[in-house]
């Protein structure tokens, strides 16, 4: 059965439940994983996992501009098919799978020694005010929502999961613009914005102490939310129309990005704010902004200078939060059910 839809119990709440009620026991606990570089890795780390406590996978499956299974429209980044190997492994131990998109971040930097992506086309790029792209100001570069060819790339994507693995779900990550900057300012984007407003948000002073461009701000600002709200909704169309039946879920900023506005994104399941606090105490405070429920999934981070998995997990089950994500495990660990892994199964492949 899939869960209730999102909006009808997740909302935003600045001064919403400051002490939550104990949630129920561990309920579903979500792990992002890299597939490893061979299928025997593959297939013996979600065994590892699954000893491990975990019930579901977010299997990295788009990213880098390539795919893990056989597809015709994205280029191999595996050597096997990795969604194949994890599709007959996780039904054999009981796991919930899911296909893990890195939606617009198509190419790491060249340093990361990563050949480029053939669906990459530097005039995709998404663009700063001053014309820089992602990969100027970070490591990350990312496409833009409004370049011409991208949706359709992306919604391929998609439907081809739902059609050739239906009851695998979608996870969708780097569903955003880059924060580095503000960008948005793709030859696409502008023109779509002009053509509704007549202005070219470039010419926007830096500082406005009169308000007179205050409300073309907030114009400029609806139009880019409304890209990815759109790129979102129909990625999930997508997916259900090709016959996807898995969960649809979404990793989203854990903070305020008023360009990613993930409640409006039609048909999302859960959503999955990435947390990752280096502090115990700093989870009290999910609750003033995420309001407590099966479809709210903290997005949290084990490792070094990071509380324990079974310290986190334990606080946030009493804050009200059943269903949990989990970055940054490997086996060999300690897991909350205290069983332990064989370390030789972790190894996080090629990225």
């Amino acid at each position: 059965m899939r869960p209730l839809p999102l909006f009808a119990t997740l909302t935003l709440g600045l001064f919403g439940q400051a002490a939550a009620q104990p949630g129920p026991p561990t309920n579903r606990l979500a792990l992002w994983l890299r597939p490893p570089a061979t299928a025997q890795a593959l297939d013996a780390t979600l065994s590892a996992a699954k000893r491990a406590g975990f019930t579901d996978v977010l299997l990295e499956g788009f990213y880098h501009g390539r795919a893990i299974w056989t597809s015709k429209i994205a280029p191999a980044n595996l050597s096997y098919d990795a969604l194949a190997v994890a599709s007959a492994a996780a039904q054999r131990e009981g796991l919930t799978l899911n296909v893990w998109f890195e939606t617009l971040y198509w190419r790491p930097a060249d340093s990361f020694g990563i050949p480029v992506t053939p669906l990459w086309k530097d005039d995709l790029a998404t663009l700063s005010r001053e014309g820089k792209t992602s990969l100027d100001l970070s490591k990350l570069g990312f496409v833009d929502p409004a370049a011409p060819g991208v949706s359709e790339v992306l919604t391929g994507l998609t439907a081809e999961l739902g059609r050739l693995y239906p009851g695998v779900g979608l996870h969708l990550d780097y569903l955003r613009y880059p924060r580095e900057a503000d960008f948005g300012y793709h030859p696409a984007a502008l023109a779509g914005f002009k053509a509704q407003t007549g202005l070219d948000p470039r010419s926007f002073p830096d500082s406005d102490p009169g308000g007179e461009f205050s409300q073309a701000r907030a114009s400029w600002t609806q139009y880019r939310q409304s890209m990815i709200t759109g790129l979102a909704t129909r990625l999930i169309a997508s997916y259900r129309a090709a016959g996807g039946t898995g969960l649809v879920s979404a990793a989203v900023y854990g903070g305020n990005d008023p360009l990613q506005n993930w409640r409006e994104w039609q048909g999302l399941d859960a959503a999955m704010p990435m947390l990752y606090y280096p502090l115990l105490f700093l989870y009290q405070f999910a609750p003033l902004r995420f309001a407590p429920g099966p479809n709210l999934w903290p997005g949290i981070q084990v490792g070094a200078g990071k509380p324990s998995l079974a310290e986190q997990l334990e606080l946030l089950h009493r804050l009200g939060y059943p269903n949990v994500s989990v970055f940054g495990w490997e086996a060999g660990t300690p897991t909350p059910n205290g069983v332990q892994t064989s370390a030789a199964l972790s190894s996080p492949g090629f990225r």
